[in-house]
């Protein structure tokens, strides 16, 4: 059946002429053919393929195909080819090859197609999928991309549009840490958002911009230009210094017009300088207004609470007006230098009003460009904040960028339970605007509620020896190959090592492969290796104890973007937990992440 479908097919996808076809084919060392039953067979040869890693991700996909509908392969190449893609990891094929965890396809099996993954026990979820074939010494990469038949590609274009803004948000949280903001000082100083941007952007440039100033008011650019004047005729011109003078004299004194050259300050750059100094000096009187008003209003509660000096709320109130003294003084710091440079020369000849464009000059001189970029800042805090071009390669692997979705879902559901950050990614500048440096493998983030500490680890190797551990950094070991979770978060208390939980973020519909036990073999040797995870640091107990008689996984959860009822699996210790931007069952997360802390806690 399948070959008679298969003929008719390949009717239907001649896409290319068959002079142009077989010139494109014979550029390939393997022939690579999808077919899909939903459609009678149809088959979908894939011959888009890219060298580069990242020019895979810039690339369309080589074929499209709907959801739930059973994939076949056929896979034809020498006998040293291999083939994988997304999604092999965790399906149990009877002639896969497993090389660093990761399945490979021979190709052959006598020309015949195969069954690759059922759309009844495992469909793939719509997304792109990164496909991959190597062999001498070559590898060649293409995208696969599952369309949703219903409402799928919106929820999956909203995590994309929602990952964005966390990742913003993120960085904000960050740069608020790095100025020795927490979040109970947020509260007390009672700053929108922006304000607090500001605050960011003086904290970071204000010495810069300080010395650019202290140059400037000492020289700027200018240009030699040439211009028509007059020189009195009775002089010799030729062999004294010429003076250009305006074209009025006194009357009935000779003169000689002529062509002379004279220094100018009032050029482009100058000219954007001073407008841009203008404006400056606005917004950071705006800003020193603003600060006076807030501690105005937390002085008068300061006062009230004059009596109460030792209590958290005065304290951090105190904390906050030190914070408002201190930004203040570099902002009037700041108004003091400009004052200096509106005394220079330079300054009183350059024409006021900012040009329509900026001068080139602005991008090539650092001196303009900073002032420009914490006037830009200034003027529009919000914008200040980018999203990494490393982000931007993970939008087509849809599987990456779950995962980060995902990872960030953990975040904010801590600090919804009251956690703040303590360390974790740089913020950085890039084309004047901070940004939060890539959510790479084996990123940590930390975060500190009252004597207790989290460390969340991104897509980290679990080490392999109990001597490799360490209890601060890395309190786990396992001698099995998964090693390898999307996230451990480890748990600690005073001091001493609680426990973690490991957790892997499946964009699949892991939950009804998991119903077929032979189909998801493979997962179950995976969760098993992260639920049979060991420390010897576990509390206060001996090496040998900890070793014997702990077990700091208490779960494993496996996190899938379809909303089901809660279920698990207590033979695995496994928890299936449904996210995805628009499920319901979001709002529950931050509820079983402080259960389980609280069961890290218990005896």
């Amino acid at each position: 059946m399948i070959t008679r479908s298969e003929r008719s097919g390949e009717k239907r996808n001649r896409i290319f002429s068959p002079g142009r076809r077989n010139r494109r084919e014979k550029k390939l060392p393997f022939r690579l053919s999808f077919i899909t039953k939903g459609d009678g067979g149809r088959v979908y040869p894939f011959t888009r393929f890219v060298n580069g890693e990242e020019a895979v991700l810039e690339e369309s996909a080589g074929v499209s195909l709907v959801e739930n509908q059973d994939i076949w392969l056929r896979f034809d190449g020498p006998p040293d080819f291999r083939f994988t893609m997304d999604g092999l990891d965790v399906v149990t094929l009877p002639h896969a090859e497993k090389i660093d965890g990761q399945s490979y396809l021979r190709p052959g099996w006598k020309g015949e197609p195969f069954l690759l993954f059922e759309g009844r026990d495992f469909p793939l979820v719509p997304g792109y999928y990164v496909i991959t074939v190597t062999g001498a010494g070559k590898i060649w990469r293409g995208l696969l991309e599952i369309t949703p038949k219903f409402m799928g590609r919106q929820s999956w274009q909203a995590m994309r549009e929602e990952l964005v803004e966390e990742i913003k948000d993120l960085s904000f949280d960050f740069m608020k840490r790095s100025i020795h903001i927490s979040r109970s000082m947020e509260g007390e100083l009672g700053l929108k958002s922006a304000m607090l941007l500001r605050f960011y952007a003086i904290s970071e440039e204000s010495d810069r911009v300080v010395q650019v100033l202290g140059e400037l008011a000492r020289t700027a650019n200018s240009r030699i230009v040439r211009k028509q004047g007059v020189v009195r005729s009775n002089r010799d011109a030729a062999g004294a210094h010429i003076r250009c003078a305006s074209g009025k004299s006194r009357e009935g004194t000779p003169v000689l017009p002529v062509i002379c050259s004279e220094v100018t300050w009032n050029v482009a750059e100058n000219r954007f300088a001073k407008a841009i100094l203008q404006k400056l000096d606005e917004n950071l009187r705006s800003f020193v207004q603003e600060i006076d008003d807030h501690a105005r209003r937390l002085g008068k509660v300061q006062d009230a609470n004059a009596g109460y000096y030792k209590n958290r709320d005065f304290k951090n109130g105190a904390n906050a007006l030190s914070h408002f003294e201190k930004y203040r003084a570099r902002a009037v710091h700041i108004r003091n230098a400009i004052r200096m440079v509106a005394e220079a020369t330079w300054f009183h000849e350059a024409e006021s009003g900012m040009p329509e464009t900026l001068p080139m000059t602005v991008f090539l001189d650092p001196r303009y460009s900073l002032l420009y970029r914490l006037y830009r800042n200034l003027k529009n805090p919000a914008d200040s904040l980018s999203v990494s071009s490393f982000y931007q390669f993970q939008w087509k692997r849809t599987d990456k960028l779950y995962e980060l979705w995902c990872f960030l879902q953990f975040i904010k559901a801590l600090e919804e339970k009251g956690w703040d950050l303590a360390t974790g990614p740089a913020v950085v500048q890039e084309d004047g605007k901070y940004r939060l440096s890539s959510l790479e493998e084996g990123t940590e983030i930390t975060l500190s509620r009252n004597d207790e500490k989290i460390r969340l680890i991104y897509d980290g190797t679990v080490p392999q020896h109990a001597s490799d551990t360490d209890r601060e950094t890395d309190p786990l070991y396992t001698n099995n190959v998964h090693r390898r979770p999307d996230l451990r978060m480890d748990y600690y208390r005073n001091g001493a090592y609680y426990g973690s939980l490991v957790a892997d973020f499946k964009y699949r519909d892991i939950f009804f492969l998991w119903r077929d036990a032979a189909r998801s073999a493979g997962i179950r040797t995976q969760f098993n290796a992260y639920r049979d995870m060991n420390t010897k640091f576990y509390r206060g107990m001996e090496e040998s104890d900890s070793i014997r008689n702990s077990r700091p996984v208490k779960e494993v959860w496996a996190v899938f973007p379809k909303e089901i009822p809660p279920r698990g699996d207590e033979d695995f210790s496994l928890r299936f937990i449904s996210l995805a931007p628009g499920l319901k069952a979001n709002g529950n997360l931050a509820e079983m992440v402080e259960r389980y802390i609280v069961s890290l806690n218990e005896n």
